[in-house]
């Protein structure tokens, strides 16, 4: 059968490479192929089935966050020692927005000024804080931090330390993450449609990438349309496009067999989630108009319209950035703190709308935290940081895991504004695996030195 003109006029290969460099509604090609891995793939941990919905949502704050202005002491002692480490940094005690945990040391905390919703949730038992979370691989004390001894690897690097944090456990050398290595357990749960159940709206990442599965990618305006595939008065280009795509899906290379393949099926996810984003919404939770504030609106509209996409687990993941403040924090921080208390507190209003408040747990991540000391008017890289987990099924109004002390030179302290870490993130995150999904069984094998510590679930969530 003689081909057309437009057909002559285009290399098979050269076309189906273009078509999968394109995206095709945001999936890169490796995560095509690694969505047909995953369809082939069952877990031995995999999870049975469950017909409920259940939704973890990381948000990363990149630049490392310095927690120990966002949850300040405000006790007069606690406040004291705070003042003399941090000087010109220091919060106003007098604007900090107060809370009552649950459960007490004795000293008393509260907010920034800037994070009203944040201690708002707070109070309504949404919102948990888990206090100085670290990367360690056992637990540490000064002591053994002076002495070198077991320490994570490449402390106070932003992009080893983001590694550590998004694998979940710093000895790993393979870069999968702790949200692909569940994505590979659950994956099965889902409709076996080819979409990931982790699903990114920064790109590819580390915390989303398994051994099976990797993140589908879309941004805030949805899916990546491929135009030149897509216009009526192409119907040439389309018949040729498809003709050479069935030749490379009959091909007797398996590489060309592959790419076309993946190509298929990233074209197949593209219409799949512009047809259900079309019936998205069902909330009128108004969410700013930010980059924080945009991903969350998407990922509410990701989830409203999860029967579509067959999806009974899923992962997300959103970001924001500028919290590398080394210079200029005192001006830069309220704004930044005020950003993401006001996108999650949108986020958590439309769960509510959206009837899944129970079913969806969203929870920060960040390299690190800031040093006591400052830099002129900024913090240097720290190591422990405090960390929020938002959502119906938090046992929140509480602080979990142990405030340090924050003077220099005090028992949580290196001597140089680092804090120790005394929450590990196996625990965070072992936490929030089996929340989702993982036996207990499955986060040992997860995490193989989660058992160095005495609390393998810190309790946060209800079961």
């Amino acid at each position: 059968m003689k081909r057309s003109l437009l057909e002559a006029s285009i290399n098979r290969r050269q076309l189906l490479k273009w078509a999968s460099g394109a995206s095709l509604g945001g999936s890169s090609l490796t995560a095509a192929l690694g969505g047909l891995s995953a369809l082939g793939t069952s877990s031995a941990l995999a999870a049975g089935p469950d017909s409920s919905y259940r939704a973890l949502v990381c948000v990363y704050l990149l630049g490392g966050n310095d927690a120990f202005n966002m949850l300040v002491p405000s006790d007069a002692a606690g406040y004291n020692q705070y003042q003399q480490a941090r000087v010109r940094l220091a919060v106003p005690q007098a604007g900090l927005l107060p809370i009552r945990p649950r459960s007490t040391d004795g000293r008393s905390f509260g907010f920034h000024s800037s994070m009203t919703e944040m201690q708002n949730l707070f109070g309504l038992g949404r919102l948990a804080v888990v206090a100085n979370v670290g990367t360690l691989l056992a637990p540490t004390s000064k002591a053994e931090y002076e002495s070198g001894h077991n320490l994570p690897p490449q402390l106070f690097s932003h992009s080893d330390q983001s590694d550590q944090w998004m694998m979940g456990r710093p000895e790993g050398l393979d870069l999968q993450g702790w949200g692909g290595r569940l994505g590979d357990l659950l994956q099965a749960q889902n409709q076996a449609n080819g979409l990931s159940i982790n699903i990114s709206l920064d790109g590819d990442n580390v915390f989303q990438t398994g051994g099976a599965v990797v993140p589908y990618s879309l941004d805030v305006n949805g899916v990546q349309q491929f135009n030149r595939l897509n216009e009526p008065h192409e119907a040439g280009r389309i018949a040729a496009f498809q003709a050479m795509l069935d030749e490379g899906l009959a091909s007797s290379n398996l590489l060309e067999r592959q790419s076309a393949e993946a190509t298929r099926l990233s074209r197949s996810l593209s219409e799949l989630m512009r047809n259900s984003l079309a019936q998205a919404g069902g909330f009128t939770a108004s969410f700013p108009d930010t980059p924080l504030g945009n991903q969350l609106k998407m990922v509410a509209n990701l989830i409203s319209v999860r029967s579509r996409l067959g999806a009974k687990r899923q992962i997300f993941f959103v970001s924001m950035g500028g919290f590398d403040t080394h210079d200029q924090q005192p001006e830069v921080q309220p704004r930044l703190f005020s950003e993401v208390s006001q996108a999650l507190y949108a986020f958590y209003r439309a769960t509510v709308e959206l009837g899944v408040a129970e079913s969806v747990t969203t929870f920060t991540q960040s390299e690190f935290g800031r040093t006591l000391t400052n830099n002129d008017n900024g913090t240097d890289h720290g190591w422990g940081s405090h960390h929020m987990v938002m959502g119906g099924a938090v046992q929140g109004g509480d602080i979990y895991g142990r405030m340090p002390q924050l003077s220099i030179g005090g028992p949580d302290d290196t001597s140089d504004g680092h804090v120790i870490p005394t929450t590990s993130t196996y625990q965070y995150a072992a936490t929030l695996g089996q929340w989702l999904g993982a036996s207990a069984a499955d986060v040992a094998t997860l995490f193989p030195n989660l058992s160095r510590f005495d609390r393998p679930n810190l309790g946060f969530l209800s079961p």
